[in-house]
């Protein structure tokens, strides 16, 4: 009986000093104690979840003797996850800390960021603290300051553009062929028969090639869409005799020419729109240049003579006084100026989409580079693009978008370290491609790997505007909103759309979501009910969680636990939308 009786008495004395050891007191009347906390939900930024904390310690609290450590931590139902703590003491305490006066009370602040994980997004903010007096200690209290967290930064949408190596396929390719009618001096008659041995001009073997090049431009692939023919005329002679025979030189080449047609049963007539012509009647110009080509001995006084004279008549008669050196002019340079040109203009038309999509998949080796690469935007269907791209690659391995395409591919097909080995191996073949740095760093993006991301895209200057919205997707995972909305700016989608309204910008942010095609969607739509919901507007709530939800049902589960919407938690409209 006395041992039980000397139980109790220690334990009521226990009791009694704890009481008058201020820590019974402190502990019963915590609930006084105030705690400020910003942002309040919490928010996740970047990785990590900050705190600001003002607490208040009312008057004739805070024993004057006691020490007490305060720990903020966020609590969610399978984990604790501290903060660090903060030392307030009482003003006699003779340990380091922030003092708290006991007569007037007091305050602490502190910030502190830890990082993110998945399980705070549904969790609330505690604080717990622990008096100690001497070698006495209590647990003071420990209590709900805040709810956590808002998670809206992790709603970017991982859409990260690689860029596809260009195709130069081109159908349709200008040809032509250029052919020369000699005549005689003073006259416009043709004469397939007409050369000159000392000039190597011969008319025969023009017309040889001038009716080859004519007989094959007539048939496919190619086109003929006009021929323009020039008269000229050699700078002897009068003027007005000059201006006549260049003109009737392009008149008696067109004659000629519809002979030609009618031996290749074609009947087209001398004033049909295939045929245009003109003349230059004194070819000082082409003078200049078979002077300049030749070596004459005495060309370059010819030359400055004609750089010096503006009169034609007055550069003839310099000339002319030369005497053997007009002879050798007469004989080697003058014939070669009485002509006409003849210039058949045609199209090369190359093979229709029809027929490459076809010979893509029956036939792929008989596609030059081009023509493949061609065909692998002819169709949507993104396997249908992986095949070509990779026969593409079999038969011509050393072209850089080859491999790179087929990277493309499989990335859109959610292959990322198949479309990364095909990327660096592309890097390989085009070392320094910017574009090819690109897909690397939105590959690495897709990995989680931001920092790779960051240095690829870095390398990628130029590529493209894929690049800086790449930039942006990774601006938003690293809190860095200002830099997302200025790479994203221009783009019209969700993810601007979410970088505006980060950084503070509501109004921009629905006018943005509100353009976009992705408004449409359903995250289009929760993304207009945080908006809303972030400007009090109970309505834009409702009905955009409406539409998001018919949209797509899963959408129900995020909204009943986003902190976004905490305020319209115990709303029967938001319950019925959402249970």
């Amino acid at each position: 009986m006395n041992s039980k009786i000397n139980v109790l008495f220690f334990a009521v004395l226990g009791l009694a000093m704890a009481g008058c050891n201020g820590l019974g007191k402190m502990a019963k009347n915590f609930s006084t104690v105030k705690h400020e906390v910003t942002p309040n939900p919490l928010e996740m930024h970047g990785d990590s979840v900050a705190i600001a904390v003002k607490g208040t310690y009312p008057a004739k609290y805070f024993a004057k003797k006691v020490d007490a450590t305060v720990t903020p931590y966020v609590k969610s139902a399978s984990a604790e996850h501290n903060f660090k703590a903060v030392t307030n003491v009482g003003e006699k305490s003779v340990t380091n800390g922030n003092k708290i006066n006991y007569k007037a009370g007091g305050n602490f602040t502190y910030a502190d960021k830890i990082g993110y994980t998945d399980d705070m997004r549904s969790a609330d903010v505690m604080v717990k603290a622990t008096g100690m007096k001497g070698t006495k200690s209590k647990e003071l209290g420990n209590v709900k300051i805040a709810d956590g967290t808002i998670v809206t930064p992790l709603l970017v949408q991982h859409n990260e553009k690689v860029i596809a190596g260009k195709d130069q396929f081109v159908r349709i390719v200008p040809a032509s062929h250029e052919a020369t009618m000699y005549y005689l001096i003073n006259t416009s008659k043709v004469n397939p028969n007409f050369k000159v041995k000392d000039c190597n001009i011969s008319n025969k073997a023009e017309f040889a090639l001038m009716d080859s090049a004519l007989n094959a431009l007539m048939v496919a692939p190619y086109v003929l869409k006009n021929i323009s023919v020039m008269g000229y005329a050699s700078p002897d002679g009068t003027e007005k005799l000059n201006a006549d025979l260049a003109s009737d030189r392009s008149t008696a080449s067109i004659k000629h020419l519809t002979g030609v047609f009618k031996k290749m049963k074609m009947k087209v007539s001398a004033d049909s729109s295939l045929f245009s012509t003109s003349a230059t009647n004194e070819d000082w110009a082409g003078f200049q240049r078979l002077m300049s080509e030749g070596n004459m001995p005495q060309k370059d006084m010819i030359l400055r003579i004609v750089a010096s004279n503006s009169d034609p008549e007055a550069r003839e008669m310099e000339i002319k006084k030369m005497g053997k050196a007009y002879t050798e002019i007469a004989e080697g340079v003058l014939p070669k100026l009485r002509r006409s040109t003849v210039t058949f203009n045609a199209d090369k038309v190359g093979r229709s989409d029809e027929q490459i999509s076809a010979l893509a998949k029956s036939s792929p080796d008989s596609l030059s580079l081009e023509e493949i690469l061609y065909a692998g935007t002819l169709t949507t269907d993104n396997n249908e693009k992986l095949s070509i791209y990779r026969s593409a690659e079999r038969i011509y391995p050393q072209d850089w978008r080859c491999a790179n395409n087929v990277g493309t591919c499989l990335f859109a097909n959610g292959d990322i370290d198949g479309a990364m080995s095909q990327f660096e191996k592309a890097d390989q073949l085009s070392n320094g491609n910017t574009m090819v740095k690109n897909n690397i760093g939105a590959c690495y993006s897709r990995k989680g790997d931001r920092k790779n991301a960051a240095a690829s895209y870095a390398a990628a200057a130029g590529a493209g505007p894929e690049v800086k919205s790449n930039i942006g997707i990774l601006d938003i995972r690293n809190g860095s909103y200002s830099s997302a909305v200025s790479n994203l700016s221009g783009t019209s989608s969700f993810n601007e759309a979410l970088a505006k309204l980060l950084s503070g910008d509501k109004d921009g942010a629905m006018s943005t979501i509100n353009a976009s095609a992705d408004g449409a969607t359903a995250m289009g739509a929760y993304l207009k009910a945080i908006i809303s919901a972030r400007k009090g507007e109970a309505n834009g709530v409702i009905s955009n969680l409406k539409d998001a939800i018919a949209k797509d049902a899963a959408v129900k589960s995020m909204a009943a636990s986003d902190r976004e919407f905490i305020k319209w938690f115990a709303d029967a409209n938001f319950q019925a939308l959402v249970k």
